[in-house]
């Protein structure tokens, strides 16, 4: 603080003097230093040969401590690290910035676990300090590389192109237990697509033409790296192949349910009643209906409605069907359907009806090896007379 102070007498005149009174407020070191955590935990792999390794070599970074002060900056940092207790073999050291590094090839058959009791001081005077744990477990190298299982992505899309969003997850998994996975993406595809690094969810990130796309998706635990096709399917739907779908609705079914378990069975025997081929039959929309316990699933089947397969056939055959298909899937099918104006009191030639599908409300529906992405479908009958 600048004061300016003015000191006058009581004679006549008066006289007076002026001066400036400077005041500084220095900090006293009042504050401990803070760690971030009380306990702090590391795994970390122990070198091979019990000399340098290209993985784990001496002066390996463990863990990065993080300190705060609430003094001033001449009463925090820089900070004085020292370890209590647990190094007795000294195999760690803390530098000044809080980065504890190993000085030593470490072996978990000598020694698998460290309990270090670390002191931080500040640089006040005098100095205050606190104490915190580090806890470190020591395991074997990863032996084992990581493992994907196959994806494909199937996307319902109605125009020409996919606006983009979340389309799945690549599951992956590593018998090492405590190793680390990262997943990345082949860089040729990341104009389209992106994949979340630690947890393996696939975003595509601009509009897509429809149309097939090959993903090449990579997974590394650090040491050993596994490459994997992902296959992402992008389907056109047009208000003519809405007009021709079916509408299948199942009790007790959640829609990953009956992707992971019931999809690929069901297919296969719609094939057999139908007549068609497997890849004939294809998702458009899948949906809780009332009660959401309930699932609706629209189908599209290929060249339905045409004199090749027309369309009441193809209803009639599904529904004399259900017994069978109830039978071979262990789920029961409460209705299929495809004109809702069989269930209205009203003339047909009366009855409008349209299915419709609202592409800004798109469901993600993921298992480890399939994924749809649909829009949400609406299904209206209006008696005109």
């Amino acid at each position: 603080y600048y004061l300016t102070v003015e000191a006058t007498d009581g004679g006549t005149p008066s006289l007076s003097d002026v001066v400036t009174v400077n005041i500084n407020v220095t900090d006293i070191n009042d504050n401990t230093p803070v760690f971030s955590q009380d306990t702090y935990t590391a795994v970390i792999s122990e070198d091979a040969m019990l000399e340098q390794s290209e993985n784990k070599p001496i002066g390996f970074s463990v863990l990065q401590l993080v300190v705060t002060d609430k003094d001033s900056s001449h009463n925090g940092p820089p900070f004085l690290f020292t370890i209590l207790s647990g190094n007795e073999e000294n195999t760690f050291q803390i530098n000044q910035q809080g980065v504890l590094t190993t000085t030593a090839a470490l072996n978990r058959k000598v020694r698998d676990h460290y309990l270090l009791h670390v002191k931080v001081a500040d640089n006040g005077k005098p100095p205050l300090s606190s104490l915190t744990y580090i806890d470190i477990r020591v395991i074997e190298e990863s032996i084992y590389s990581p493992a994907i299982l196959p994806l494909e992505i199937f996307i319902t899309a109605f125009g020409e192109e996919y606006s983009g969003g979340v389309i799945g997850k690549i599951h992956a998994t590593d018998q090492d237990v405590y190793d680390t996975l990262t997943y990345s993406l082949d860089p040729k595809m990341e104009h389209l697509f992106s994949v979340s690094s630690t947890g393996g969810k696939l975003i595509a990130h601009k509009r897509l033409d429809v149309g097939q796309y090959l993903l090449n998706v990579t997974v590394t635990d650090g040491k050993f790296t596994t490459a994997a096709d992902i296959t992402v399917h992008i389907r056109q739907i047009t208000q003519d192949l809405l007009n021709h779908s079916i509408a299948i609705r199942f009790a007790n079914l959640a829609p990953e349910e009956f992707i992971g378990d019931y999809w690929r069975n069901f297919q296969r025997a719609l094939r057999n009643i139908l007549g068609v081929r497997r890849n004939d039959i294809q998702i458009v929309s899948l949906q809780p209906s009332d009660p959401p316990s309930n699932l609706d699933v629209l189908l599209n089947i290929e060249k339905s409605g045409s004199s090749q397969h027309p369309m009441r056939i193809l209803l009639h055959k599904i529904n004399s069907s259900v017994p069978d298909l109830e039978e071979i899937l262990g789920v029961r099918i409460i209705d299929v359907f495809h004109k809702l104006c069989a269930g209205l009191d009203c003339p047909l030639k009366f009855c409008e009806e349209k299915v419709t599908v609202d592409e800004n409300i798109m469901s993600t529906h993921s298992t480890a090896r399939l994924s749809f992405v649909t829009p949400r479908h609406h299904r209206t009958a209006v008696c005109l007379c």
